[in-house]
């Protein structure tokens, strides 16, 4: 993948977990003392939002995608897209 391509897909993906970060501020005014901070529709975007974010970061099966091996195929995640930006970084200063 080009460099340039790659830093796009890191971009948006960067995008995309700082919005979900954005939204997880709302499970900080939960006070553990106060129960009238207890609010379980914000536990529950929390939980969603999280689930999303490690989405985001992790690599994900393709669902009925298979390499010839019979191996599934994965879509590279924020992660794997970091490493691979590194990687080039290094390979083109040899």
């Amino acid at each position: 993948m080009t460099k340039k391509r790659l830093q796009n897909k890191i971009s948006k993906k960067l995008d995309q977990l700082s919005h979900l970060l954005d939204n997880l501020e709302e499970a900080r005014v939960i006070d553990s003392n106060d129960p009238d901070t207890w609010d379980s529709d914000a536990l529950y975007n929390l939980s969603e939002n999280l689930k999303e974010a490690l989405q985001l970061l992790e690599d994900q099966k393709i669902k009925g995608q298979y390499d010839e091996f019979g191996q599934p195929l994965y879509e590279e995640g924020l992660c794997s897209f970091v490493d691979e930006y590194h990687s080039e970084e290094e390979d083109e200063d040899f």
